[in-house]
């Protein structure tokens, strides 16, 4: 195995030129790299079966992560489970890393768990919500962002995701809201 990936370099360099070889060895790596995460175990369906597991949340937290870094993850049906997490997970790190993961997709379905998920009890769950709809606004979102920023109880850090989030509602009352929050 030593011999052979010298050999293959040798070969790319005489074949295709310096200008290709970028990208051959791109491919190249990327394909070792794929084989050694087979063999460590860091394979989708791992990932997969570590997003489900009903007893360690930090097992969930990684899975919905090492999923969403692959370009498969970030379309149905993982998505869509995503969502459910993000709902229902008793775990507020779980729910807040599943409301990110949507966020790293652009999954426009998603806004009406992010808007659900501005009521949170957790601040980083509510934190993450407004962080995804900077990104994909909703309508629907202005009136609970307008409380969040109004809220002089809710967190310096959540109130300042909320007012960026309304900069896609040009309405009298975000008006209101984020002059009020500068009196």
């Amino acid at each position: 195995m030593s011999r052979v990936i010298p050999l293959l370099f040798i070969v790319l360099l005489i074949g295709s030129g310096c200008e290709t070889l970028d990208q051959d060895t791109r491919q190249i790596t990327g394909f070792f790299g794929r084989i050694g995460d087979t063999a460590r175990g860091r394979t989708p369906r791992a990932a997969a079966i570590k997003m489900e597991d009903q007893y360690f949340p930090d097992e969930r937290r990684e899975g919905i992560n090492e999923l969403v870094a692959k370009d498969f993850g970030k379309r149905p049906p993982y998505t869509k489970r995503y969502e459910q997490i993000a709902g229902s997970d008793d775990d507020w790190l779980v729910r807040a890393t599943a409301i990110r993961a949507l966020n790293r997709a652009r999954d426009r379905e998603a806004t009406p768990v992010f808007i659900k998920a501005l009521d949170d009890k957790n601040e980083q769950v509510r934190l993450e919500a407004c962080k995804a709809l900077v990104h994909m606004p909703d309508p629907n979102a202005e009136p609970a962002l307008v409380k969040i920023i109004e809220n002089p109880d809710e967190s310096r850090d959540v109130r300042i995701a909320a007012a960026e989030a309304v900069q896609h509602y040009h309405s009298l009352e975000v008006a209101r809201a984020l002059t009020n929050t500068l009196a």
